[in-house]
């Protein structure tokens, strides 16, 4: 590198330092790059890499302030734009891991939960099913380009620098959290429903005849049967996963 290369760099790192802080949020929140089993220095690599591709770009749209001081308190603002972006996009991945939750309880797997470090709690394993599906749906529509292309586009919503806790931002995040739980409810509403009928009408004749004991076959058969509904509507929830990557912003 020669010294004028050394000068450039220099001249250019608070810009760097900018776009830097936005990419390691999204780093660190992002679909598939905020798996567990990525590292932190990873990410820093990961993040690097991409401030060498993404700073040419948007170089023209970011200005730096002169002060060391405001320039901490903004990279500290752009860490939170690109883990807030993230968010929005692990929200979908969170969706589908609820509703597998609400299946897998319908199906009587929770005394079967399993630790899933992604979540950081106990999952089923119809929750564990839908969140790698969400994830295989993602990686499947070139989620981390898209999320990389959408970074890009953000500065051009939220400039550097701008960032503010208004009641438009407030307002998006409660949207985007409502459709979230709309995707949940709608990835769950078909074999859970079902689920609530067979479990009712099970009860209804062990009620009806107390001696055939059908109660305590009521969760192999509610266990067989969630399963057998999760089988048959597998095109479905993947066509719906693949249509929510779709329309999230960024992602059409």
């Amino acid at each position: 590198m020669t010294p004028s290369d050394t000068l450039w760099l220099v001249g250019q790192g608070p810009l760097i330092a900018l776009v830097l802080a936005r990419i390691l949020g999204l780093a660190w929140t992002g679909p598939s790059f905020s798996a567990s089993g990525f590292g932190w220095r990873s990410r820093v690599v990961l993040a690097l890499i991409l401030a060498g591709v993404v700073v040419p770009v948007v170089a023209g749209e970011v200005s730096a302030p002169s002060g060391w001081p405001a320039l901490g308190g903004l990279c500290l603002a752009e860490a939170m734009v690109g883990a807030a972006l993230g968010l929005s996009a692990g929200l979908i991945v969170a969706g589908a891991r609820q509703a597998g939750e609400l299946v897998g309880t319908q199906s009587g797997f929770s005394p079967a939960a399993l630790f899933d470090p992604e979540a950081g709690n106990e999952m089923t394993a119809l929750g564990h099913l839908y969140g790698l599906l969400a994830l295989a749906a993602f990686l499947s529509l070139d989620g981390p380009i898209v999320l990389v292309k959408a970074l890009v586009e953000s500065y051009q919503v939220v400039p550097a620098g701008s960032a503010a806790l208004n009641i438009e931002t407030v307002n998006e995040v409660f949207r985007r959290v409502g459709e979230a739980l709309a995707l949940t409810i709608q990835l769950a509403a078909p074999p859970a429903l079902a689920l609530a009928l067979a479990g009712l009408a099970i009860g209804l004749l062990g009620r009806a005849a107390p001696s055939l004991q059908l109660v305590t076959l009521s969760l192999p058969v509610r266990s067989a049967l969630g399963l057998l509904l999760v089988g048959l509507g597998l095109l479905t929830l993947l066509a719906t996963l693949v249509n929510a990557w779709n329309v999230w912003p960024g992602g059409g």
